[in-house]
């Protein structure tokens, strides 16, 4: 199973915190790609906050050993592994963030976890990233738009990104 984990971090040394990430999920199945690296305004948070450095890591999954919901809590794991604390209801800042945006072309609705990500088709941060992987892959539950239609059809409004001179330790979209 081809699954699509979105990565960010604004806190500390981001890019490390990326690069560490991309590491730990390729213990769980072969890392196939990483998306461009790009920096982007912290959204809904308190201005000041520092700003993320987002992109999508794509790996292959044997479904038939990890079920989505296993993976979520493999991620959570990684999450807590390097330093992260979750708060109830708050949006706050973190060193790591990873989030399932897609499993293969499936839609799935877990009482943990809902993919593809509910709030993914409003993010260029998560879009852009994910459309340098795979701009052609219809989403499930969109009615058969793919991702860059999405990323087209983002209003204005949606914070624009900015590619991150840094690049990844794993093969690119670009290499």
């Amino acid at each position: 199973m081809i699954v699509h984990i979105a990565t960010g971090s604004n806190l500390g040394a981001r890019i490390d915190h990326l690069d560490r990430a991309d590491v730990a999920l390729a213990a769980l199945g072969p890392v196939l790609r990483v998306s461009p690296t790009y920096e982007t305004a912290a959204v809904g948070m308190a201005p000041g906050t520092p700003p993320f450095l987002n992109r999508v890591v794509e790996m292959e999954i044997d479904s038939d050993q990890c079920t989505p919901a296993q993976l979520m809590e493999c991620l959570l794991d990684i999450e807590r592994r390097m330093g992260r604390t979750r708060a109830s209801g708050l949006v706050a800042s973190r060193c790591i963030d990873l989030d399932i945006v897609l499993w293969g072309l499936q839609q799935l609705d877990l009482p943990t976890l809902t993919v593809p990500h509910p709030r993914m088709l409003e993010r260029r941060f998560v879009l852009q990233p994910l459309c340098d992987l795979v701009p052609d892959q219809v989403i499930p539950g969109t009615g058969g738009l793919t991702v860059s239609q999405l990323l087209t059809a983002l209003p204005e409004e949606v914070p624009q990104i900015a590619p991150w001179p840094q690049q990844a330790a794993f093969p690119t979209a670009t290499s």
